[in-house]
């Protein structure tokens, strides 16, 4: 991954963090990895948004 595309995942993440603290959210220690696997590449965003809907799916049950 370029140093491009590293910084424009990072502002993703700053963006959407910073979007749900105005509602008084936080991102939990398992969303936070996910985050960082995203900002170096390690996942796309398909892949980090299932991540997290299958956590939170399955603590629902």
């Amino acid at each position: 991954m370029n140093a491009n595309s590293r910084i424009e995942r990072q502002r993703q993440v700053e963006f959407a963090v910073g979007m749900a603290s105005i509602d008084g959210g936080k991102p939990s220690v398992f969303t936070k990895n996910l985050l960082k696997q995203y900002e170096e590449g390690q996942l796309s965003s398909s892949q980090l948004k299932q991540a997290i809907v299958e956590k939170y799916t399955r603590a629902k049950q």
